[in-house]
């Protein structure tokens, strides 16, 4: 009999040697949305032995928007909003669901993030519960109900920065968010996508993306701050490209592009005049 959770995980290129993670679910529904891979259902299946339903997109739609599908699946009274590399045990995940319960209006709980050396004694030692203003996302328990009356991640970023927009969103609300700190994982940060010339590209492109994203919708965007760092990256590029500096010439041209998607996203809002504010 499956619990009363489902876990939802989205993959953008990645190892699908790391699927073998997602067998710790087993006892819950699992959802996962696959996109920019060349896998299918039948690829999956062989690194999991769990239950799950699988959706998949061979376009890069981003985190936010392959997110939202999932959650709209959800039917469980929670969901753990995951990533592939994160290692987590059925206890941990088990305190995470009962801290739920610990404040009015919790919204999300997060776990303690811990080395496999000291995974297990602090494991025994910490049963307490904080209140936080910010969560790590990369692993959250999530009420589906307050979660479908909020909202999750905001579509408008595409892989970068949906996530503090999200925390700034629920701290205006009545909601919470509590740390578990009897809750426990593991993050294998930074090897959940294939490392490669073009991922890196995909990444540094929407992280400027949803940095200005953040800063129009929060009232923090500058426009000499914008002009200047276009300058900047469109000066050093070609000294970049004389002395075959590959990371930094990454960094200029992602930089560039960056600004180009912003701008372009600004043109095709509906409402851009009322959306565009700088700051002074």
């Amino acid at each position: 009999m499956k619990s009363d959770l489902t876990v939802v995980v989205t993959l953008f290129k990645t190892p699908i040697e790391k699927l073998r993670t997602l067998n710790q679910y087993k006892k819950h529904h699992i959802l996962i949305f696959d996109q920019a891979t060349d896998n299918n259902l039948k690829h999956v299946s062989k690194y999991l032995d769990a239950e799950f339903e699988y959706f998949h997109s061979k376009e890069n739609l981003g985190l936010p928007k392959s997110t939202n599908f999932l959650i709209s699946k959800v039917k469980t009274k929670y969901f753990l909003f995951t990533q592939a590399d994160i290692e987590i045990d059925e206890i941990s995940i088990n305190n995470l669901i009962k801290s739920m319960n610990r404040e009015e209006n919790i919204i999300f709980a997060g776990p303690v993030f811990a080395s496999k050396e000291n995974f297990n004694e602090k494991n025994q030692l910490l049963k307490n519960y904080e209140i936080k203003l910010e969560l790590n996302a990369s692993i959250m328990m999530c009420d589906t109900e307050k979660v479908k009356e909020i909202g999750f991640f905001d579509e408008d970023y595409f892989l970068y920065w949906e996530d503090k927009d999200l925390m700034k969103r629920i701290n205006k609300s009545n909601f919470k968010m509590i740390k578990a700190l009897d809750s426990f994982a593991i993050h294998d940060g930074g090897k959940s996508s294939i490392d490669s010339t073009k991922v890196q590209f995909t990444r540094r492109i929407n992280y400027k993306y949803g940095e200005l994203v953040f800063d129009l919708k929060h009232k923090k965007l500058r426009i000499v701050k914008i002009l200047r760092q276009i300058i900047q990256n469109i000066f050093f590029l070609p000294i970049n490209l004389i002395v075959l500096s590959k990371f930094k010439i990454i960094e200029n041209i992602s930089q560039i592009l960056g600004f180009l998607k912003f701008f372009k996203f600004i043109f095709l809002k509906k409402n851009s005049k009322n959306v565009l504010k700088f700051k002074k």
